[in-house]
């Protein structure tokens, strides 16, 4: 029985650390099948946010070149007002000579009419040239925050770049350790419930020996408690019988006593046998041979 409760032991606590051991092998299984969750979802979340920070990009740019040609289309017309106005300027120089050295009146009203259209063309030309240096001066603004734009979007494509390797690894990572924590979990499971039939059996067999056992305890102590009921019994028994004998020899004296003559029976006896004749000597002596043959 010793043997076989040490062999119930020995079981037990084989099946405890199978038990522990299936258990942590599970928790790791479910930490890696996370991570490689966790990673395939940041992946696919960063490949999302790729694509709409390159398409962010795109818009930038085509902001940026939009703004960018709308401000080189400016200073092309600005550079042309500029060539216009020096040729009106020159234009405008030998009108005033011409005015100056005209001969007759036709002559200086041709040259004045002249001159003033090409003074009101250098007021336009000036005008125009005023109004696209505004708006090409209030488009720098705009182009310097769409370059820090440009520059910004560029960094976290970058950085996105980067981070796709690294998601990709611990994927790769994840992925291995589920197969081999899989497979341990498989072989810890297996193990478990190989020691826990095991168990079951040796349990079942000292289960059957402590019930023989009981079972013959049971029996040797209904043998003892019908011996020593057997052996009450007899006590009381011969306590009766003992009890019926002191009895019986306490009516026998109660009749002794009853039977015994008073003194006023004895007086009388006396006087009866004065009156009474003496028996001779020889009966006398035959009657008490008979009273001791008796």
């Amino acid at each position: 029985m010793a043997s076989l409760e040490k062999v119930v032991e020995k079981l037990v606590r084989q099946k405890h650390e199978a038990s522990k051991l299936r258990r942590q092998s599970e928790r790791k299984l479910k930490e890696a099948k996370s991570l490689a969750r966790r990673s395939s979802s940041g992946l696919h979340s960063v490949q999302k946010k790729l694509e709409n920070t390159r398409e962010k990009l795109g818009e930038i740019n085509a902001e940026f070149n939009q703004f960018l040609a709308r401000k080189e289309s400016l200073e092309r017309l600005i550079k042309a007002a500029n060539d216009r106005l020096t040729q009106e300027m020159e234009a405008k120089e030998q009108a005033q000579i011409d005015l100056e050295n005209a001969d007759s009146d036709d002559a200086k009203q041709t040259a004045s009419e002249r001159l003033s259209q090409i003074t009101e063309k250098i007021q336009e030309l000036k005008s125009e040239i005023k109004q696209r240096e505004s708006s090409s001066k209030k488009l720098l603004p705009t182009i310097e925050d769409q370059k820090k734009s440009k520059t910004k979007t560029n960094q976290q494509i970058h950085k996105q770049v980067q981070t796709k390797p690294t998601l990709v690894t611990l994927i790769k990572k994840g992925t291995t350790d589920s197969e081999r924590l899989k497979r341990r979990v498989e072989l810890a499971t297996k193990k478990e419930l190989t020691i826990n039939k095991t168990l079951q059996e040796a349990k079942q067999k000292l289960e059957q020996f402590l019930a023989k056992k009981r079972s013959e305890a049971a029996k040797k102590a209904a043998l003892k408690r019908a011996a020593k009921k057997k052996a009450l019994a007899l006590k009381r028994k011969r306590a009766a019988m003992k009890r019926k004998l002191a009895m019986k020899k306490k009516r026998t004296k109660k009749t002794k006593k009853s039977k015994k003559p008073t003194k006023k029976a004895k007086s009388k006896i006396k006087k009866v046998k004065s009156k009474k004749p003496k028996k001779s000597s020889k009966k006398a002596k035959k009657s008490r041979k008979k009273k001791s043959r008796r």
